[in-house]
């Protein structure tokens, strides 16, 4: 919904992770001590991308339960973003991207930016113009979006929770709600997607009263384990088992080795450029190792000082 556009270009079988520390160690740069670790509704988000030698997609998302007063709300995301670019983008050989979206959930039109552009008094044009994607829940258009996609009952509950403006208790009963109607929606098929939509409200709107969370836990445990998973993760999970996920598992298998055969060449090259060209023995070990393997290589190669730093990657150095 906030990236339609390159959705489809992103390689969902290597899954997506969540940068929790990073993302911390960017709010400390931002926020004072104490702010920093009240800010617990915003997530980065690390993916791949297809067809572009598995190139690295950060999304960066912020959910805004309240209006930022005197501070620009445009300019904080402008602050993670270059935090975040200079962190990132130049970690990986092929420039990582970064992308950024903003969910609202709070009434009002003050203070939702989509926006952040400065400029100077006395110069006419704008210097700098920052654009992120946004949802407000407030004015969201529920009838635009599917019914084949399961964050719509999500949205609907939210949006009715923020029009009464829910408090600890009405949100707890939401939530209990709200997986009751999921295990009779025809769309959803199992226990596990139920729990990844809840707690994708949960995300939205969070239980503050310590006793009303604890319950909620024990709630999630009795319907079968209290785990979290991404938006994306229900996307996989749902279209799957509606027979919608692209190709086969075989078309998924070969993809996967495609993208670990151009992670391959990619090593080879590092290696030849820092180590002056290596010899065979260590060009066919890299060949076989696994996806996770090369990427650690990657990642570390301005660690790495002589080739025997390799063998803890599985790579036979002599």
């Amino acid at each position: 919904m906030l990236f339609p556009e390159i959705f489809k270009n992103i390689a969902w079988e290597y899954g997506a992770d969540s940068l929790d520390k990073e993302l911390q160690e960017i709010q400390r740069k931002i926020f004072d001590k104490d702010s920093s670790e009240k800010v617990i509704s915003d997530k980065i988000i690390k993916v791949k991308l297809k067809n572009n030698n598995s190139k690295i997609l950060f999304i960066h998302v912020e959910v805004q339960s309240y209006s930022s007063e005197n501070e620009v709300f445009g300019e904080r995301m402008f602050r993670y973003f270059y935090r975040i670019w200079d962190k990132f983008r130049y970690k990986y050989e092929d420039k990582s991207e970064i992308v950024a979206a903003v969910i609202y959930t709070y009434k009002g039109e003050r203070g939702k930016d989509k926006s952040y552009i400065y400029k100077l008094p006395d110069i006419n044009e704008e210097i700098l113009i920052y654009n992120f994607r946004t949802i407000d829940i407030e004015n969201i258009k529920l009838e635009n979006i599917s019914e084949n996609n399961p964050l719509k009952l999500v949205f609907k509950m939210a949006k009715n929770l923020l029009e009464i403006k829910a408090n600890d208790e009405e949100i707890f009963k939401a939530k209990i709600k709200l997986a009751e109607e999921l295990r009779g929606y025809e769309k959803i098929k199992n226990n596990e997607q139920i729990k990844a939509l809840v707690d994708f409200l949960e995300y939205l709107f969070l239980i503050e009263d310590p006793e009303l969370e604890k319950k909620y836990e024990e709630y999630k445990k009795e319907i079968g384990g209290a785990f979290k998973m991404s938006i994306d993760e229900i996307r996989r999970l749902h279209y799957k088992q509606e027979g919608k996920e692209e190709g086969k598992e075989e078309g998924r298998e070969e993809e996967r080795e495609q993208s670990r055969l151009k992670d391959v060449e990619r090593v080879i090259k590092l290696l030849n450029k820092k180590f002056n060209n290596v010899d065979e023995v260590i060009i066919e070990s890299v060949k076989v190792l696994d996806s996770n393997k090369l990427n650690s290589i990657i990642e570390d190669i301005l660690d790495i000082e002589n080739i025997e730093d390799l063998d803890k990657y599985g790579v036979k150095s002599c």
